[in-house]
């Protein structure tokens, strides 16, 4: 897995990675596979969505890149057996790429309905930060006002934010852990008085009726770090609704290794 700034630099460097794996493909089918990866239905849909300023950060997938090859190459699709990932390609540079891949990745499952509501819970107050762009997927990238302090050996203030997941109120607290990485406090469906816990650890249900605690991974790749017993509480009557939420990661990946 990989994730990509959405540049022009970085897009061709990505396909110009791609022409080397893939030499008997038409680049223009490659540009258009590059795209669905992107999660674009067109190359022009992506051309019209680049930044020149603070460009959005998207994984790139696999099976939408095979999926639209397929479509416009004959025989494309017997080629994925032999790709090795995205992570993987010969890139001239890595200076826009985002490793999201670790070792603990293809081990840890979402088997429970406890783990799925908190990986929900946690994707999807780190997607609202992103959006907000309170930080980014780049180490030491903090931007929340207070996120740095001139005191030595501080590490800046909390930030709280609220957001909306589907028609789920919810409210989330970021702050950094140090190494890069970032502390996350999710609750949903907020009790009044939550922005007085949101920031505390182990805060139970005085922050609201879903609240889940977690690490954001940001020097060794970019991912949420998983444990088999995460911080997390959740009342039985919302359990349900959490597991059940469609939420995918933006720009990182909702597993990895737990780092110490």
């Amino acid at each position: 897995m990989m994730a990509i700034t959405l540049t022009e630099s970085s897009l061709l460097i990505a396909k110009r990675a791609l022409e080397v794996c893939f030499p008997a493909e038409k680049s223009s089918h490659l540009t258009e596979s590059l795209a669905a990866a992107c999660g674009f239905k067109t190359n022009a849909a992506l051309v019209a969505a680049r930044k020149p300023v603070d460009p959005d950060i998207v994984l790139l997938s696999e099976d939408a890149f095979f999926h639209r090859l397929n479509q416009l190459s004959s025989g494309a699709s017997s080629r994925k057996t032999n790709f090795a990932g995205f992570e993987l390609l010969p890139y001239s540079s890595r200076q826009d790429v985002i490793s999201t891949w670790s070792g603990q990745y293809p081990k840890i499952q979402y088997g429970s309905i406890r783990l799925r509501a908190w990986r929900n819970a946690m994707v999807s107050g780190i997607n609202a930060g992103l959006a907000k762009r309170l930080f980014s997927v780049r180490p030491g990238d903090n931007r929340w006002d207070g996120a740095t302090s001139e005191e030595k050996h501080r590490r800046g203030e909390v930030c709280i934010f609220h957001f909306m997941i589907d028609d789920i109120p919810a409210m989330a607290s970021v702050s950094d852990a140090g190494f890069d990485e970032l502390v996350i406090h999710v609750a949903l469906w907020p009790t009044p008085d939550a922005e007085k816990w949101i920031t505390s650890g182990n805060v139970g249900f005085h922050a609201g009726d879903l609240v889940a605690c977690g690490w954001l991974e940001r020097r060794s790749g970019a991912w949420l770090q998983a444990t088999p017993k995460p911080g997390f509480a959740c009342r039985m009557n919302r359990l349900a609704t959490g597991a059940e939420l469609t939420v995918e990661p933006v720009g990182y990946a909702d597993r990895g290794t737990f780092q110490l």
